[in-house]
C-alpha cells in the first residue's frame, strides 16, 4: 500500500508534467536514431514515426469488434521462410509507432551477429495509432490507464480505457495476426514501457492467460495513487486461493531506470518511488511464475526505452543477457 507521502507526491503530477515526460521518451528514442537533430524533446515527440521500408514489414488499420471507436495502426514484421511446425512466436509492443522501429533494429542486430539463429524467427507486432507522430498522447493515456481519480489529475486527461484496449488485443489483434501467418499460441509476449509497463502488469494480474512472457519496462506503478498494487494483492490472493501455483509457466521481466529523469527530480528530495523490486519479489514467490529483474545504472526513464526493448526481445527468444537476474 502506498504511504501518504507517496500519495501526496504523485497527486502533484499534472498534465503538463505528464506531457513533458512523454516528450522526453520520444526525444530519447529519436536521439538514438538522429543524434545530430536540433529539435527540442517536445518537437521531437510530434515528429513522424520512423518508417521501416522492407518487403517483410506491413502496416494496416484494425478496429475493435467489441467496442466502437477509432482503429489502431498495426505494424508487423514477418519472419522469413516457412514457419516451424508449432508456428512462430509473437511479441506485441505497446506504443508501436515508437517501439516497433526500435524492435526492428534490435532484431536486425541479433540476426547480423548470428545469421543462422533459428530462435530469432519471430513476428514483431507494434500496436500504434494512425496519427503521424511517435506518440498519440490523448489515445495513449486512455488506452494504458485505469479510471483515474480526479485528485491525481489536473486538466482534461481521458483515462480508463485499459480493458477496452486489452479486449481489442485479445479478441481482434491476435486473431488477425493468426489469420495471416501460423503462430504459436503458447509463445506470445507483451512489452510495455512506462504507462505501457503499467498496462502489462494490469493484464498479467487480470488476464494471465493472454501471454506467456510479460515485459514491463519502468512501469508507472505510481499512477492513480499506485492503485496497481491493489491489483497485485488481489492477484496474489487469487493464486493462493487456487492452490498457490499457476496452471501454466509464465515469465516476467521487470526493468527499472536509474531514476534520474527530470520528473523524478521535480518530485522532491527524500521522496522515493513505489518499490517495483518489492513487487518483483512478491510475484517471484508464485510457483509457476519465473521473474527476472534489472535496474539500469546509467539509463533514465526516457533513455531506457531502446535498451529495454533489446533486453525484452532477447529474454523472450531465450537469449537473455547476463545482466538480467532471476529474482
Amino acid at each position: 500500500m502506498p504511504g501518504k507521502t507517496t500519495a501526496r507526491m504523485f497527486r502533484r503530477i499534472d498534465r503538463r508534467t505528464a506531457l513533458l515526460g512523454l516528450a522526453a521518451i520520444a526525444g530519447s528514442a529519436l536521439a538514438r536514431q538522429n543524434p545530430a537533430g536540433a529539435a527540442t524533446p517536445r518537437q521531437q515527440a510530434a515528429l513522424p514515426p520512423e518508417q521501416i521500408r522492407h518487403e517483410r514489414v506491413e502496416q494496416f488499420l484494425l478496429g475493435g469488434s467489441r467496442h466502437a471507436g477509432e482503429p489502431w495502426r498495426i505494424h508487423v514484421a514477418w519472419p522469413q521462410g516457412e514457419p516451424p511446425a508449432q508456428g512462430y512466436p509473437v511479441i506485441h509492443l505497446l506504443d508501436g509507432n515508437a517501439s516497433f522501429p526500435l524492435a526492428w533494429h534490435a532484431l536486425q542486430a541479433m540476426q547480423r551477429s548470428d545469421p543462422q539463429g533459428a530462435t530469432q524467427r519471430v513476428v514483431l507486432v507494434g500496436v500504434g495509432y494512425p496519427a503521424e507522430v511517435r506518440f498519440d498522447v490523448e489515445r495513449r493515456y486512455f488506452d494504458l490507464t485505469p479510471p483515474t481519480a480526479s485528485e491525481y489529475l489536473r486538466g482534461a486527461i481521458r483515462t480508463g480505457g485499459q480493458d477496452v484496449f486489452l479486449d481489442f488485443i485479445e479478441h481482434d489483434l491476435r486473431p488477425a495476426i493468426a489469420r495471416r501467418i501460423a503462430v504459436d499460441p503458447q509463445r506470445q509476449a507483451l512489452f510495455g514501457h512506462s504507462l505501457g509497463g503499467l498496462l502489462a502488469l494490469h493484464a498479467l494480474y487480470t488476464r494471465p492467460w493472454m501471454f506467456q512472457t510479460w515485459i514491463a519496462a519502468d512501469p508507472s506503478i505510481w499512477w492513480n495513487g499506485a492503485s496497481i498494487l491493489h491489483e497485485e494483492a488481489a492477484f496474489l490472493a487469487g493464486v493462493q486461493a487456487a492452490g498457490g501455483r499457476l496452471t501454466q509457466l509464465l515469465r516476467l521481466l521487470i526493468e527499472q531506470s536509474s531514476g534520474q529523469d527530470a520528473r523524478q527530480q521535480r518530485a522532491g528530495a527524500g521522496e522515493s518511488r513505489p518499490d517495483i523490486l518489492g513487487s518483483a519479489r512478491r510475484l517471484a514467490r508464485i510457483d509457476g511464475l519465473d521473474v527476472f529483474f534489472h535496474r539500469f545504472a546509467d539509463e533514465s526513464h526516457p533513455s531506457m526505452l531502446g535498451p529495454s526493448i533489446g533486453d525484452g526481445l532477447r529474454f523472450f527468444l531465450g537469449q537473455a543477457p547476463a545482466h538480467l537476474r532471476r529474482v
